[in-house]
């Protein structure tokens, strides 16, 4: 018989004090990001930006801290702009949707 470990997609919402309001989808595989949706009312240039820092998250470890390096990193070589929302938030609305 095959086993095979059943996965979920979590979801949590984030209101940023003062911002916007964040979602993310997150599904966790094997203690690794396997999928992730970011999404909200907040704003980015450019927009493409958003779907690399998702492309880039697959495959990270789901800690915390791993997930907030690789935020800070992935912003840290871009010149996005943003409104409503900041790395930190991004990094915060991803864990909790992992902890969900």
């Amino acid at each position: 018989m095959d086993t095979q470990e059943v996965t979920d997609v979590k979801r949590f919402e984030y209101k940023v004090p003062g911002g916007k309001l964040l979602r993310a989808k997150v599904e966790v595989e094997d203690g690794k990001i396997k999928f992730l949706q970011l999404t909200g009312d907040f704003f980015m240039q450019p927009e493409t930006d958003l779907e690399e820092l998702e492309a880039r998250l697959i495959g990270c470890p789901a800690d915390p801290a791993a997930v907030e390096r690789a935020i800070t990193d992935f912003f840290s070589t871009k010149r996005t702009v943003m409104a409503g929302a900041c790395p930190t938030d991004f990094a915060h609305v991803v864990n909790q949707a992992i902890r969900a």
